[in-house]
């Protein structure tokens, strides 16, 4: 009975896991996407339509997904300095490329990742929090929605054309 029970206390929280149901959420403005736990629920849209809010029913994790256009004196490479002004040593992973930059860390007990991506005078982005403590549960969440984000979607989308 004991081991059984153990079988249990190891199993559950794996088949938790990848029980999770997922949807898309396509951004109809700015034409990103991303999947999502099909849990979370999303806060009122913006009137300017740039993007969408989502967070667990608790409030523990926290999802926000938005795009834009880069204004005049914007640029990836201002917006990554400025992350890293802002998060300095609290960042625990970091990479630039020439169109995209991640940044991860802990900060006051929070887990966050972002990860910002820049084409053609346009930006999209998404920023994700959660608390440190539920590390083993959100992460694999973190990674399916970073591999699964298309910052620009072909078609006739609101962007900046050069």
């Amino acid at each position: 009975m004991k081991r059984l029970l153990l079988l249990a206390l190891v199993f559950l929280p794996l088949v938790a896991r990848a029980q999770t149901a997922w949807k898309d959420y396509v951004n109809p403005r700015f034409g990103f996407k991303l999947s999502i736990p099909a849990s979370l629920q999303a806060k009122r849209e913006p009137t300017n339509g740039q993007g969408r809010e989502f967070f667990s029913k608790d409030q523990e994790f926290q999802l926000a997904a938005y795009a834009h256009f880069l204004i005049e004196d914007d640029s990836l490479d201002k917006r990554w300095a400025e992350e890293l002004a802002n998060l300095g040593k609290s960042i625990t992973y970091k990479k630039k490329t020439k169109s995209w930059y991640v940044v991860s860390g802990v900060r006051d007990g929070s887990e966050f990742y972002h990860q910002t991506h820049a084409k053609d005078g346009n930006w999209a982005t998404f920023r994700i929090t959660y608390p440190n403590a539920k590390a083993k549960q959100y992460d694999p969440w973190v990674e399916k929605i970073a591999k699964s984000f298309v910052p620009f979607l072909d078609g006739d989308y609101d962007r900046i054309k050069n």
